[in-house]
């Protein structure tokens, strides 16, 4: 397995090739609000010089994995350097104020780019129109992800925003469909399974607009009366819009009951690394002890985090899946 690892300090504009100094690296990605991770040791030989900002890639057998930038460095006793950098998503964590109105959620995606100045792409654009509202201090991943909510509540088509080696992307999920077997006797190395209504399950839905024009709070609820007595009440509650009517109110609320009524269950996989899998990934599944479970083998599943690691020659992939839509 060959590493190329090629950082530039963002100071002085010095190239170093560390491939033959980094000890073991991870590559992370994950599907909601974080950007695409590199983590890694290199020791010390007192030539290095790395600045926080500095660009770094990193190449596996020559296939392009990674390209971002150094946001913290440490040191150790042994001479040891941990450093982390992450790729351009990174900056959609900067929080501002926008208002959208009659665009789409790709639409959005390419103001927000051009505004920051982010290397982009749209390999698919959405074609549903996002309803008005305006996003306050809310973190430029909080805004994007309203539009893409939104859109996959509205449409089934879900979307979501990756990097790729430098140039973020806007792409239809069902793209990312790939024919990775993970199984009992393909890659598999060991798995954890659970199944919850912990996290993101709901069967209440409750809605509330402020009316100006009648200084009175209008609600709107809709829920699952049998799961309601199956599981206690487990209630989701949103501010909406202020030009939303009570139509586009009660879809959007009957819309999130449907995706929210059912137990999360994830599937996290520990496998042999396959460096086409990240994110948003969608992969084959056959795990005979899962049956009980309700899964069927050859199942598909999409990736929502991925972390591929990299040590002694030895690449694995930990993985957490969910079923996909």
């Amino acid at each position: 397995m060959n590493l190329s690892m090629i950082v530039q300090n963002s100071k002085t504009g010095t190239v170093y090739d560390i491939s033959e100094l980094v000890t073991d690296a991870s590559w992370e990605t994950t599907l909601f609000d974080q950007p695409g991770k590199l983590t890694f040791n290199y020791l010390d030989d007192g030539k290095v010089n790395i600045s926080e900002g500095s660009p770094i890639s990193f190449k596996v057998n020559n296939k392009k994995v990674f390209f971002g930038y150094v946001f913290k460095k440490g040191k150790t006793k042994h001479s040891k350097t941990p450093i982390t950098a992450y790729d351009q998503l990174r900056y959609l964590k900067n929080k501002d104020t926008y208002v959208f109105s009659g665009m789409t959620a790709s639409q959005i995606f390419s103001k927000i780019c051009n505004d920051c100045s982010l290397s982009y792409t749209i390999r698919n654009s959405s074609n549903y129109v996002i309803s008005p509202r305006v996003h306050d201090n809310k973190t430029l991943f909080e805004i994007l992800q309203f539009g893409i909510d939104e859109t996959l509540i509205k449409t089934g088509e879900w979307f979501t925003i990756r990097d790729n080696f430098g140039k973020l992307e806007f792409i239809n999920i069902r793209t990312l469909k790939t024919n990775l077997f993970i199984g009992d006797e393909s890659l598999l190395i060991d798995y954890e399974y659970e199944s919850s209504i912990d996290e993101d399950t709901y069967n209440q839905i409750k809605l509330i607009k402020e009316n100006k024009e009648t200084q009175k709070r209008e609600i709107y609820i809709v829920k699952d009366s049998n799961l309601i007595k199956q599981w206690g009440l487990l209630q989701y509650f949103e501010k909406m819009d202020e030009n939303a009517n009570k139509a586009q109110i009660k879809e959007r609320a009957e819309m999130i009951l449907k995706l929210k009524k059912r137990p999360t269950k994830k599937l996290k996989p520990s496998c042999l690394g396959d460096l086409s899998i990240s994110a948003g990934s969608g992969v084959v599944v056959g795990i005979n002890e899962l049956k009980k479970e309700g899964f069927t083998n050859n199942q598909y599943f999409i990736v929502t985090s991925c972390a591929h690691n990299f040590t002694n020659d030895l690449h694995t992939m930990n993985l957490e899946l969910q079923v996909s839509i």
